[in-house]
């Protein structure tokens, strides 16, 4: 399967999700087939938002996703480590990066800072999502502006700080993409490079 192919089958679940037609999460799940390895068709990095459980919102069963989330979807060490994982060792072909509306963490990289480790986490997306507030022009939807410019901010950490999972994404192996979940409908829209 290949990355653009990975993107397409989550998309469908999310499909699935919308139209309150689930398969998979909830479904009876064979434990004992899972005991020996693991071969997700994904990674996805994401936020710990309580609201957003990607395995319910692209509708897929356990061992489908690889998933790591922290608070504003950064990409710090720890992450970093663990999509490194992904990708080299279980040889996922899709690497996703999905943000959600109204998150906390950018919010409050917009308006401000934090005291202790949640400080670091503003301090890492501060500056992909201040800049917004400085357009020259209206932004129709800043907190939407912001959350995309994190997306793509952290898209960029994950190449220019790995240069495994970089590779890996000159060289084809993987697929690197961006997405926005909507919590008030539930889909998830892919972010389209700009030009």
């Amino acid at each position: 399967m290949t990355g653009k192919q990975s993107l397409e089958r989550l998309l469908e679940g999310n499909r699935r999700f919308l139209a309150g037609q689930a398969e998979n999460v909830g479904a009876p799940v064979d434990l004992g087939s899972m005991v020996a390895s693991q071969s997700p068709i994904a990674a996805v990095l994401g936020c710990a938002d309580s609201r957003v459980s990607p395995a319910h919102v692209f509708d897929v069963g356990p061992g489908e996703i690889f998933t790591v989330r922290v608070a504003g979807n950064i990409a710090g060490p720890s992450e970093l480590g663990s999509l490194e994982y992904a990708v080299h060792h279980l040889k996922v072909p899709l690497l996703l990066v999905l943000g959600h509306e109204g998150c906390g963490a950018v919010k409050a990289a917009l308006h401000g800072d934090a005291d202790g480790a949640v400080g670091g986490l503003i301090r890492e997306i501060a500056p992909a999502v201040r800049p917004i507030l400085e357009q020259d022009e209206e932004v129709h939807d800043v907190m939407l502006e912001a959350v995309s410019a994190n997306v793509w901010n952290t898209m960029g950490m994950l190449i220019e700080r790995s240069p495994g999972i970089g590779e890996a994404v000159r060289s084809g192996a993987l697929h690197l993409a961006g997405g926005i979940y909507s919590l008030s409908t539930g889909e998830v829209s892919i972010l389209q490079e700009k030009g």
